[in-house]
């Protein structure tokens, strides 16, 4: 391969960063809901089948498997739901552009500030590593960050929402977007 070929490759490969924050996010009320629902299940399921079996020699091991089940869930859920997203603050609103990951997510979505009614800097509860900004006519918009790190792409997305956090703090006030702190709207 020539080394004009091998260029033209390398540059096809390479994605130009966009501006903005890229953050990885995940569907934090679906992985909790499918989690679960599918735990309880499977763990009602293995108690009964398995509680005679182990009731004499190794009782405990019983109540172990429904967390480790959830646990499994937990991160395969996770790691199905898991997107890669462009934000950016514009004056038309915020935008948001998937760049990989989970189809779930739409491939490109715009919240006018118009539309938003407030936002919550740390989630709907207290502290987390959660975004979100209740909208008036449309699906509420959320960011739920990974606590713990599974994967190399989620590495340095605490320090990439709080940047994120704080430019929008610092614009929504312009637009007549209030913070609101711990209420459920």
């Amino acid at each position: 391969m020539t080394e004009e070929e091998k260029k033209t490759n390398d540059e096809e490969k390479t994605i130009p960063r966009p501006e903005g924050y890229t953050i990885v996010k995940y569907a934090f009320g679906w992985v909790l809901f499918i989690s679960m629902l599918f735990g309880l299940v499977i763990s009602a399921v293995l108690i009964v089948a398995f509680n005679d079996y182990f009731s004499e020699t190794l009782g405990w091991l019983v109540w172990i498997m429904p967390l480790v089940v959830y646990a499994l869930l937990w991160i395969i859920g996770r790691k199905i739901t898991e997107v890669k997203v462009n934000l950016k603050i514009t004056d038309e609103g915020l935008e948001q552009a998937r760049l990989s990951g989970s189809r779930i997510y739409p491939k490109y979505r715009l919240i006018k500030w118009e539309d938003m009614k407030s936002f919550h800097p740390y989630g709907r509860r207290k502290g987390g590593q959660n975004f979100h900004i209740s909208v008036r006519n449309n699906m509420n918009f959320r960011i739920s960050v990974p606590v713990l790190i599974l994967s190399k792409r989620q590495k340095g997305n605490s320090d990439i929402l709080v940047k994120f956090r704080n430019d929008f703090w610092e614009t929504a006030p312009d637009h007549n977007v209030h913070v609101a702190y711990f209420a459920i709207t």
